[in-house]
C-alpha cells in the first residue's frame, strides 16, 4: 500500500461526502422521472456546466490522454479529435439551443420529435436505443478498466476487487439521488479536482527545468504541425501518423455537426434540464472553459512522467504514468487530496453515464410498452435498469486490460454505427425514420462483427464502417419516405436549423407562416467556427504555460482576445434577445 494513513483518511471522507449527496438528494429526485433524470430544469447554467466539465474530465480519459503526449508529445492533441475535445464551441452556439427546443427526455426521444410517433420512428428509436446502451455499457467498462489500473497502484487489491466495491457504491447513490444526485456531486468534485490540477500544474510549472525539459525532448516535441511520419515508431502507433492524423480529424469534424440522437447522453441531458435555451448555451460556455484546467493537469503529469522514466532504460506503460507520477511526486496529505479529486474524476464520469444509460431503458424502452405506468412504477424500473446495467459494466472492466482495447472500438466501431443519420437528420428534411433504422441497423451489423470477430486495426475497419453508415443512408433515403408533413413542420418550426429545409419552408409559406429563421440563430455556424478555435487554443495556451513555451504563448493570448471579442458581439451580447 503507497497511501500513508493520513492520505487515505481523505479519500475515504471524500467518500462518505459523495455518498451524503445521494442520500439527501433522494426525496428530491423521486418525484417522476423529469426530476429524476432532468433535475426538474430547476438548476440554474453555471452549475449545470461546472457538472458537464466533471463528468467530461474521467480519470480514464485522463490516464489515457496523458498517455499520448508521453508518446507523441503535443501532436497527441490531435488524436483527441476522435472525441471531438472542442466540442463546447458548437454546443454553445446552436446545438445546445436545438436540443432544449426539442422538448423532450432524451437524446433517443430526439428520434420521435424528427420522425413522428408512428412505426418509422418508433423503429429508428429501437435501433438506437439498443446501439446507445451498447455504447453506455461500453462505456462503463472502459471506466472501470482505468480506475482499476489506478486503485492498484495505492491500494493492494486487485482490480477484480476494487471495480465491483467502487461501481457498487458509485451506483447507489445514483440510483438514490437521479439527476440531481449527479449535479450536485459533480459540483463538489469538480471543485476538487480544479484544486488538483492546479496544485499539480503549479508544481511541474515550478519544479521542472524548462530548459533541461527542452533538451530531453528536443524542439520537435512541442510541435503541433502534423507530419506524415513520425521520426520513431511506436507499438501503439503502428500505421503512418499522417493516416491517423486524417482518421480522426475525420471523425472530430463529423461529430462536432452531428446533432440531437448523435449527441453525447451528457450533453443533451444538461442542455434540457437548463431553464431556457440561453442557459443551455451559456452552460456550454462554463462547461468548455472550466474543462480547460485538465489540459494543464495532463501536461503536468506528461512533464513529470517524462522527468522521471523517459532515460530510466526500461519499459513502462504509459497508460500507469498518471499514477505512477502521483506516488513520487506529491507529499502527504497532498496526495490524498488529488487522489480523491482523480477518484471523484471517475464518479463524476461514471455516475452522468449510468444515470443516461438507465433513462435510455425507461424514457426509450419501457414508458413506450408500458403506457399504464405511474411515476412511482418508473422510478422502480429506473433502480432496477441502474442496477442490471451496473452489473454489465463490471463484467466488460473486469475482461478489459487496456485502456485503448476498449477505447477504440467505442470511438470507430459501435460509435460509428449511427454516424451518418446522426449527421444529415438535422440538417436535410429528406431523411425519414425507416432510413434512419434500417441504415442504423446494417451499419450496428457491420461494427458488431468488426468488434466480435476481426482483429482489424481502426485505420481498416472504420472507413470500411463509415462508407457503410453514409452510402446506406443516403440510398434508403430515397427508397424510403420521409417523415410526413406535419412531423417535418413541426421540427423546422421549433428548431429552425440551418440546412437543406427548402420544401419543407416552401409547405410554410403555403399555410401562411413565416419561413425564415429566428434573428436570434444569426451567426450561428461563424460563431461556431470561431468558438470552437477559441477552445482549442484555450487548451493550447494552458499546456504552453506549464511547459514555459512562451513564444506560442504570446501568439495563442493575441489569438484569444481577438477570437472571444468576436464571440461576445456576435452571440453573447445578443443571446437575451426576446425568444419569438
Amino acid at each position: 500500500m503507497n497511501l500513508s494513513p493520513i492520505d487515505a483518511a481523505i479519500v475515504v471522507l471524500y467518500m462518505i461526502l459523495v455518498f451524503g449527496v445521494g442520500i439527501y438528494m433522494e426525496r428530491r429526485a423521486g418525484k417522476n422521472i423529469n426530476a429524476y433524470f432532468l433535475g426538474g430544469g430547476s438548476m440554474p447554467w453555471w452549475l449545470l456546466g461546472m457538472s458537464g466539465s466533471s463528468t467530461y474530465f474521467d480519470i480514464t480519459g485522463t490516464m489515457w490522454i496523458v498517455s499520448t503526449f508521453y508518446i507523441l508529445g503535443m501532436k497527441g492533441l490531435w488524436e483527441h479529435w476522435i472525441w471531438c475535445f472542442p466540442f463546447a464551441g458548437f454546443l454553445f452556439a446552436f446545438k445546445g439551443k436545438w436540443i432544449y427546443r426539442s422538448g423532450v427526455l432524451t437524446n433517443i426521444e430526439w428520434l420521435i420529435f424528427r420522425y413522428g410517433d408512428k412505426k418509422d420512428g418508433q423503429a429508428a428509436r429501437l435501433v438506437t436505443v439498443i446501439a446507445g446502451l451498447i455504447l453506455m455499457i461500453l462505456m462503463l467498462g472502459y471506466a472501470g478498466t482505468g480506475v482499476g489500473k489506478f486503485i492498484e497502484e495505492f491500494f493492494p487489491v486487485k482490480k477484480a476487487v476494487a471495480i465491483p466495491i467502487l461501481f457498487a457504491f458509485t451506483g447507489l447513490y445514483v440510483l438514490l439521488g437521479g439527476f440531481f444526485s449527479v449535479v450536485y456531486s459533480d459540483l463538489f468534485q469538480t471543485i476538487v479536482l480544479f484544486l488538483a490540477a492546479i496544485y499539480i500544474a503549479v508544481c511541474a510549472f515550478i519544479q521542472i527545468d524548462p530548459e533541461v525539459f527542452r533538451n530531453t525532448v528536443g524542439n520537435q516535441w512541442y510541435s503541433l504541425k502534423p507530419v506524415w511520419q513520425l521520426p520513431t515508431s511506436s507499438e501503439v502507433y503502428q500505421d503512418l501518423f499522417g493516416l491517423l492524423f486524417i482518421l480522426w480529424m475525420t471523425r472530430g469534424v463529423i461529430l462536432l455537426f452531428n446533432n440531437g440522437v448523435a449527441t453525447s447522453g451528457a450533453e443533451f441531458q444538461r442542455c434540457r434540464a437548463a431553464r431556457n435555451e440561453n442557459e443551455a448555451s451559456k452552460m456550454a460556455l462554463m462547461w468548455g472553459f472550466i474543462f480547460s484546467i485538465r489540459w494543464a493537469l495532463v501536461m503536468a503529469f506528461t512533464l513529470f512522467g517524462l522527468s522521471i522514466f523517459a532515460n530510466s532504460g526500461s519499459a513502462v506503460d504509459a497508460e500507469r504514468i498518471l499514477p505512477m507520477v502521483l506516488n513520487r511526486v506529491l507529499p502527504v496529505g497532498i496526495k490524498g487530496l488529488v487522489i480523491a479529486g482523480l477518484m471523484a474524476a471517475f464518479m463524476s464520469t461514471f455516475d452522468s453515464t449510468l444515470n443516461v444509460a438507465a433513462s435510455y431503458v425507461v424514457n426509450d424502452l419501457v414508458k413506450p410498452v408500458w403506457k399504464t405506468a405511474t411515476s412511482r412504477q418508473l422510478i422502480i424500473a429506473s433502480y432496477i435498469s441502474t442496477l442490471i446495467i451496473l452489473l454489465l459494466g463490471i463484467l466488460i472492466s473486469l475482461r478489459t486490460e487496456q485502456i485503448r482495447d476498449i477505447w477504440n472500438p467505442i470511438n470507430f466501431a459501435l460509435g460509428s454505427a449511427l454516424l451518418a443519420p446522426g449527421l444529415i437528420a438535422p440538417y436535410w428534411w429528406r431523411i425519414g425514420g425507416w432510413a434512419h433504422c434500417a441504415s442504423g441497423l446494417l451499419t450496428l451489423i457491420v461494427a458488431m462483427w468488426v468488434y466480435f470477430f476481426t482483429d482489424w486495426r481502426e485505420l481498416q475497419y472504420f472507413p470500411i464502417i463509415a462508407g457503410v453508415s453514409f452510402v446506406s443512408c443516403i440510398i434508403a433515403s430515397y427508397l424510403f419516405a420521409p417523415a410526413s408533413n406535419s412531423v417535418l413542420l413541426n421540427f423546422y418550426k421549433n428548431i429552425r436549423p440551418f440546412g437543406f429545409w427548402k420544401p419543407v419552408r416552401r409547405m410554410m409559406v403555403a399555410a401562411g407562416e413565416d419561413d425564415s429563421r429566428f434573428v436570434r440563430d444569426k451567426n450561428d455556424l461563424p460563431v461556431a467556427i470561431v468558438a470552437t478555435l477559441f477552445f482549442i487554443a484555450l487548451y493550447v495556451w494552458m499546456m504552453d504555460l506549464v511547459l514555459h513555451n512562451w513564444s506560442r504563448v504570446w501568439w495563442v493570448t493575441l489569438f484569444l482576445f481577438v477570437s472571444g471579442f468576436f464571440i461576445y458581439k456576435f452571440r453573447w451580447k445578443r443571446m437575451n434577445a426576446v425568444i419569438e
